[in-house]
């Protein structure tokens, strides 16, 4: 038999599930079950993850390399009070539908450009004083 042959047998049904896998309509459809983080908890948790990790990059508070682990503590989980097991559900259940997970993200890049225009309008008015 074909080599040939057999690698379009086996790779065109996976080909064909891939394809109509990653299309899968109504994701505004799926209810998100109640052991899971809902949309808005999820996204104010990677939301606070994308900050403290920014905070931690750009060294806002100016320390030394050295002292940055305990300079930027901050933990998301413990201060939105979810556990581990809690978030990994959540990034295992909204990975399986990269239509809510695309929506969160959307949610906090709407976010954080409110907040830098917030901070721009704020030093805009600092230098006009």
């Amino acid at each position: 038999m074909n080599f040939s042959f057999l690698k379009k047998i086996i790779l065109l049904p996976i080909l064909f599930v891939l394809v109509f896998s990653c299309g899968q309509g109504g994701e505004e459809d799926v209810t998100v079950p109640d052991n899971i983080l809902s949309e808005e908890k999820f996204t104010k948790i990677l939301l606070d993850f994308a900050l403290a990790e920014s905070a931690s990059n750009i060294n806002v508070k100016n320390v030394p390399a050295e002292r940055s682990d305990s300079t930027y503590a901050f933990d998301p989980l413990v201060e939105n009070k979810v556990s581990r097991a809690q978030y990994d559900s959540a990034i295992v259940f909204y990975s399986k539908h990269p239509g809510l997970y695309k929506k969160i993200y959307e949610n906090i890049l709407v976010s954080l450009s409110k907040m830098q225009v917030k901070n721009d309008t704020t030093k805009i008015g600092q230098v006009s004083k």
